[in-house]
């Protein structure tokens, strides 16, 4: 009975429509991120990774491109010499950071 109403409840939520939130956010994939680039006129994200990079003085992991309400924006991940990965999040049209948005976001 317990997987029963698990089933109903899952199903359920799924056909729920998702509420778009002020805070809404979604990520591309890689083939969406280069068709955005090139349609959007977003700057190149390996060039603003190896800027961040350096000036942080960390070793680039990697960066994604994500759509923070209708701002396209680079969530780059970096690795500090003491084993810490920094988060840096870069506007994708102008290249200007942005400050970090809450865990729950994520």
């Amino acid at each position: 009975m317990g997987t029963m109403l698990t089933m109903v409840a899952m199903t359920a939520s799924l056909a729920t429509p998702v509420a778009t939130s002020a805070s809404a956010r979604a990520c591309l994939s890689p083939n969406e991120t280069r068709d955005s680039v090139s349609a959007h006129q977003l700057r190149e994200p390996m060039v603003l990774l190896r800027d961040a990079a350096r000036e942080t003085r960390a070793e680039p992991l990697n960066t994604r491109l994500c759509l923070w309400d209708q701002t396209y924006v680079y969530e780059m991940s970096l690795l500090r010499r003491d084993g810490r990965v920094l988060r840096i999040f870069v506007d994708a049209a102008s290249g200007s950071k942005l400050p970090p948005r809450d865990k729950q976001e994520r």
